[in-house]
């Protein structure tokens, strides 16, 4: 477990359908946020709000276990 934590959200309202880790082609101009969310940080999920809301979140550490 760690000790202090910084949890950070992006809300987006475009769409109802959350966002899906992939792994995109080499010469793919998008689809790596989700792969830097879990790279970077110690945990990370998505929620449904009131419709059309979502929210991805994560959890960065700010000091080691």
């Amino acid at each position: 477990m760690y000790d202090d934590v910084l949890r950070i959200e992006v809300v987006d309202t475009r769409s109802e359908s959350l966002p899906v880790k992939r792994a995109p082609a080499a010469d793919s101009e998008s689809g790596r946020g989700l792969l830097l969310v879990e790279a970077l940080s110690v945990r990370w999920g998505t929620e449904h709000g009131p419709f059309p809301r979502k929210t991805v979140w994560a959890e960065v550490a700010l000091t080691g276990s």
